[in-house]
């Protein structure tokens, strides 16, 4: 598309036009179409892309949603996209049936790269999520599940990959951690990445880890228990030792958690199986709910150094991915109620959504939750140009004036 393709009849350039166009085109367009006859084909894999990613983030939570959202927007739409139809339903399902996801994440990955500011010292969240609607009412574990990665301080979604089930997170990490920049980042996992080989990988890629260890390790695990009860009962004798306390009260639950480190692991005899290894961490927490207390402690892994505020700092940071991906993807998304698996319709939507949960992310604007800021993008398209206006101009897109 030139500049001549995008101007209005009087010869002007559409302001639409030039938000949408160069902010969505920029990276999305070497996404490969995946129909065979392309002088055949209507509506370019561009401008379904575009009116995918728009009709997502003005509420539409699948394929069928999104059809709709374009007989509606009609009009709108054909004043950029010089369209005198939208795409049906069933052109949207074959088109993200067929579309390569690896193609699809590839662009993802390079938006995201770019639109982030320096991971030097920034936490960067992996873990997993199954798309619950997706399994076979005959087969329970069947659904779709992603491993994702998740910049803390960016409040970004940076890539993600499908895998068969849950155990199978240990072979997905480390290709994930493969096309990922985690440079001066801390990369931050539950037990299924407390592998020596996903350890080995983040070292390699000049990258800190801190991971959950529990009963996958349980040499090791033990080993960190005895260490601290150790501890606990003669106190540290001179060991590289830090302790810090943090009191939460608030909604009728009062939470005291005391995070302890030791490093100096020269006496641990696993310590050269596990690369960069630097300290072990124990977290323990006590909880008061309505005057019942509760106890737990949890161990992790670290190639940091043994500075216990660092550590809780940074494994408090590690839940934002429960707290502002997964449960946000399911609650303003309704993800796990999306039941499309064909061909390759669930790991794309999934892409769509994390693209869209990106850009209203950036949102400073608006003082409300996802769900409300899509119906707004829905209601108001001046909303939703800035949504993707805001996101261009972070990218250095330089808009036509």
């Amino acid at each position: 598309m030139t500049e001549k393709d995008i101007q209005n009849a009087d010869g002007t350039i559409s302001q639409d036009a030039e938000i949408i166009y160069q902010s969505i085109q920029k990276h999305f367009a070497n996404v490969k179409d995946p129909r065979r006859h392309q002088g055949q084909v209507i509506h370019s894999l561009s401008h379904i892309l575009l009116i995918v990613i728009c009709g997502v983030t003005c509420g539409a939570n699948n394929l069928a949603a999104v059809a709709e959202y374009a007989k509606s927007k009609r009009e709108w739409l054909g004043s950029f996209l010089e369209i005198t139809t939208v795409p049906s339903y069933e052109t949207l399902w074959r088109v993200f049936a067929l579309l390569d996801p690896k193609s699809l994440m590839k662009s993802f990955m390079t938006w995201t790269q770019e639109l982030a500011d320096s991971m030097q010292g920034s936490v960067i969240a992996i873990d997993g999520k199954a798309q619950r609607g997706t399994a076979d009412p005959a087969h329970p574990h069947s659904f779709v599940h992603i491993v994702s990665a998740w910049s803390t301080s960016n409040k970004l979604t940076l890539g993600q990959l499908k895998v068969e089930s849950k155990a199978n997170e240990i072979v997905a990490i480390p290709k994930l951690l493969e096309i990922l920049d985690i440079e001066g980042a801390i990369v931050t996992m539950d037990a299924m990445g407390c592998q020596t080989k996903i350890a080995e990988k983040i070292i390699e890629k000049k990258g800190n880890y801190i991971l959950g260890l529990k009963d996958n390790q349980p040499t090791l695990l033990d080993e960190a228990v005895n260490l601290f009860s150790q501890i606990d009962a003669y106190g540290d004798d001179g060991r590289d030792y830090s302790k810090y306390e943090t009191n939460e009260s608030g909604h009728g639950r009062e939470e005291r958690r005391e995070v302890c480190v030791v490093g100096n692991l020269d006496f641990l005899p696993q310590k050269g199986e596990w690369a960069g290894l630097r300290s072990i961490v124990r977290i323990h927490s006590t909880r008061v709910v309505k005057d019942k207390a509760t106890t737990e402690s949890r161990y992790y892994l670290s190639s940091l150094p043994s500075s216990a505020q660092l550590h809780s700092e940074n494994i408090r940071c590690h839940w934002g991915i429960e707290n502002e991906v997964h449960w946000v993807l399911d609650v303003g998304y309704r993800e796990d109620a999306q039941k499309a698996k064909a061909g390759n319709i669930a790991e794309n939507m999934a892409t769509v959504r994390r693209i869209s949960l990106n850009m209203i992310k950036q949102d400073k604007t608006v003082k409300a939750g996802v769900e409300i800021k899509r119906q707004k993008a829905g209601w108001d398209n001046k909303f939703l140009l800035q949504l993707v206006k805001d996101i261009g101009h972070k990218l250095g897109v330089k808009f036509f004036q």
